[in-house]
């Protein structure tokens, strides 16, 4: 979320212990990046980390737990403060691996009121560059420095300026090669773009006027620090549809503030043009295995949070044409629950967290939409196939729903060529998956009118 101006300033004496904790944990990286030792030290494993990352994650989250025990920490449960600490200690791990100065360690503290504090220490160029909020923006030098120093001097501040044209606006382009063809020639055509080179701090200290992050998503823990970060450095930052960048879509637009609006606005035009249909393929016979591997394996690396996982959508039932996109269910207790115990195992399995957390209402239904809420995460471009994970409140009419319409068309296969009919001359008519899933909506919910005359007469439970 972006920062609010109306909430409190963050202690002084948090802000300090944040900073320290950071940079203690960038000099544990540095030593080990200049140190020798095996070479698997600094091999990248399947998930994106090296050991030296994992061992400097378990050296903060040790001194966290120690330091605020009840504070939670994500990917480690709940906590019972209400607040909640994210790490990042080995952003940048190819870098690492490659002895490249480009990798980080980031912390970030989130309260009552949202982000509070992010660090983003530099281990090898010894610079920090920390915020918080009420607080400040600060760069900070050196191996330990000092923060409360900073605070009562005023040395070392940080805040954006610059550049009020887009045109010819220097621009780093983070992990270019993944990015959407339309996205690259829109910007190229507009600003000049350059390799990443310093990101945030590049852009608070004026050397680049935007940072863009497209392509493969960042991880919400790479993200957490910045959003305290351009919000006291008096930039702006979002994902690429303008949404909040911790709501949003894994990409990220960072600007000195004046471009924002005009670089969305290059954005949307580049997204309109890249448009697709949404696209239908044939059913496939091992779809059925396949969708029972995949909630088997999300049970498993999800449990004991994850009561149930369900293979449900399209691709669940015989012969029905469909997205070659799994749709999988997760059936948990408590939504917020498992928002913070699911985030961290399935982005190291690629999976990035949607902004969307509520589910359409069947139409006739008087119904609170909140009964309606759920989690969303999807994977596109691997590991593995493509998925949209649905995570939903056991006994709710959401979770009851996707059930109840895959059971349907199961037990009654004569309506499976009519329904992937329409589906495909609906895919060939709108001009975008977004217009295709609206105008869907109102037959899934007719489909689901006649289910439940169906559930009725057979007692069909979920």
């Amino acid at each position: 979320m972006d920062h609010s101006t109306g909430a409190p300033p963050v202690s002084q004496e948090l802000f300090t212990f944040a900073v320290r904790l950071a940079t203690r944990a960038g000099q544990m990286s540095a030593e080990a990046c200049h140190g020798g030792g095996s070479p698997s030290v600094h091999q990248v494993d399947d998930a994106g980390a090296t050991a030296v990352g994992l061992a400097v994650e378990d050296s903060v989250r040790k001194e966290l737990a120690a330091a605020f025990p009840a504070d939670a920490v994500l990917g480690e449960g709940a906590g019972t403060s209400g607040r909640r600490w994210v790490t990042a200690p080995g952003d940048g791990a190819r870098q690492f691996a490659d002895r490249a100065p480009a990798f980080s360690c980031g912390l970030a503290y989130e309260d009552e009121h949202g982000p509070a504090i992010g660090v983003v220490n530099l281990p090898l160029s010894r610079r920090t560059v920390a915020a918080g909020r009420g607080l400040g923006c600060w760069l900070l030098l050196g191996e330990a420095p000092d923060p409360l120093e900073a605070l009562r001097s005023g040395r070392g501040r940080l805040h954006a300026d610059g550049r009020t044209d887009l045109t010819g606006a220097r621009t780093q382009a983070h992990t270019i090669a993944g990015w959407p063809e339309p996205l690259l020639t829109a910007l190229h055509r507009r600003v000049s773009l350059v390799p990443t080179g310093g990101g945030v701090l590049d852009v608070l200290t004026g050397r680049a006027d935007a940072w863009v992050i497209a392509g493969p998503p960042m991880a919400y823990e790479d993200l957490a620090p910045l959003a305290v970060i351009m919000a006291e450095g008096g930039g702006r930052i979002t994902d690429l549809t303008g949404a909040p960048v911790l709501e949003g879509d894994g990409s990220a637009l960072v600007t000195n503030g004046h471009l924002h609006d005009a670089f969305l606005e290059v954005v949307a035009e580049a997204v309109q043009e890249g448009s697709t249909r949404a696209v239908l393929v044939d059913a496939h016979p091992g779809w059925a295995a396949e969708g029972a591997a995949l909630t088997a394996e999300l049970l498993a690396l999800l449990a004991p949070v994850a009561r149930r996982a369900e293979h449900i959508g399209s691709t669940s039932v015989p012969g029905m044409a469909a997205k070659p996109v799994f749709d999988l269910q997760v059936s948990v207790a408590d939504l917020a629950e498992a928002a913070d115990a699911f985030d961290a195992p399935l982005a190291a399995r690629g999976f990035v967290r949607s902004r969307h957390e509520s589910d359409h209402v069947p139409a006739g239904r008087d119904d609170d939409p909140a009964r309606w809420a759920k989690r969303l995460w999807t994977r596109r471009g691997g590991p593995g196939p493509d998925v949209n994970l649905h995570v939903r409140r056991v006994g709710s009419p959401n979770e009851r729903l996707a059930l109840l319409f895959r059971d349907w068309f199961r037990a009654h296969p004569e309506a499976v060529p009519a329904y992937a009919r329409f589906k495909r001359e609906l895919a060939y008519r709108t001009a975008d998956s977004g217009s295709y899933a609206e105008t869907k909506d109102p037959v899934v919910d007719l489909v689901v009118e006649v289910a439940e005359g169906w559930a009725k007469e057979t007692g069909w439970r979920p």
